[in-house]
């Protein structure tokens, strides 16, 4: 799927005058597609038929919803409470359009349904179906908003963004949607402590081997036998760390031993350590150890 047709799963169709004044982001992973779409056009009027997928979209406002109609099934809907850090659910299995004028700037996420239903069924409940919510009806949730707002950054450079993080996103905002919006209690699980010194090698090895981040969430769990929830909560309590940071941290580690013992160029380093390319490498270095890695290098020869 291209970026431009990713678009058109997170966003209503536009017309063709308005696309020209839309400035839009895509990420796209296997268990996360996710957009920003902003136009500071003042009175241009946007309409659009949302297509029909067994899916949700949930959307955070980083500004006031302009005001305009939308229509569910033929009835119409007048939205509300759609301030800016607000959220709203869109159940796109219901025939929908919308319409309004003015600007606006917000942060989707494209969600399937079976993905609820997968979580579900892994917490040993019910299976999980729908998303409690009301059409047209904004609603604070600092959850959704702190996770959506996560991702911005993602948005700007989505080549260094790795399967595992985007992952970990995916997970954690499914759990907390399940939890929140399910309407239904996760089982107790007899699961406790964390991974075995067996299982943690595994993982561990599994990482080292794909340094850039492409091995998912899932292949790691499946490592060790068990569901990703459990396997994410484990080597969290066996690392203190979510698996997306320690990668970053042996990243760091690897990068650290180069430097200091080889004469690679840092471009080359930035390759060999998982980087996506040399500035992704120079700020994740230097965002981590206060300095830039060339001035790092020369401190430690000199």
């Amino acid at each position: 799927m291209t970026a431009s047709h990713a678009a058109q799963r997170v966003e209503r169709p536009f017309t063709s005058a308005f696309a020209a004044q839309l400035e839009s982001r895509v990420l796209q992973r296997p268990n996360l597609l996710v957009g920003e779409f902003r136009s500071d056009a003042p009175d241009t009027l946007i309409t659009g038929v949302v297509p029909r997928d067994d899916a949700y979209v949930l959307t955070l406002h980083l500004r006031e919803r302009p005001r305009g109609d939308m229509r569910a099934e033929n009835r119409c809907i007048q939205p509300r409470n759609f301030h800016a850090g607000h959220a709203g659910i869109v159940d796109l299995r219901s025939r929908l359009s919308s319409e309004y004028a003015g600007p606006f700037h917000y942060v989707s996420i494209y969600l399937k349904r079976p993905a609820l239903g997968a979580y579900a069924e892994d917490a040993g409940a019910r299976r999980l179906d729908e998303l409690h919510h009301q059409p047209g009806v904004g609603f604070s949730d600092p959850v959704v908003q702190s996770l959506l707002l996560s991702l911005r950054p993602a948005l700007a450079a989505p080549d260094e963004v790795s399967t595992l993080y985007a992952d970990h996103v995916a997970l954690a905002l499914v759990t907390h949607l399940a939890d929140s919006y399910g309407a239904f209690q996760a089982a107790r699980t007899n699961l406790r402590g964390g991974l075995s010194p067996v299982h943690l090698r595994r993982v561990k090895e599994l990482m080292d081997a794909h340094l850039d981040g492409s091995v998912s969430l899932g292949a790691l769990a499946r490592a060790c036998g068990l569901s990703e929830r459990h396997f994410a909560r484990a080597f969290r309590e066996t690392t203190g760390q979510p698996p997306h940071q320690w990668l970053m941290a042996r990243r760091l580690e690897k990068a650290r031993h180069l430097l200091e013992s080889s004469s690679q160029s840092l471009s080359e380093i930035a390759g060999a350590c998982g980087f996506a390319h040399q500035s992704h490498f120079t700020r994740s270095f230097t965002r981590a150890l206060g300095t830039s890695p060339g001035v790092w290098r020369r401190q430690r020869l000199s």
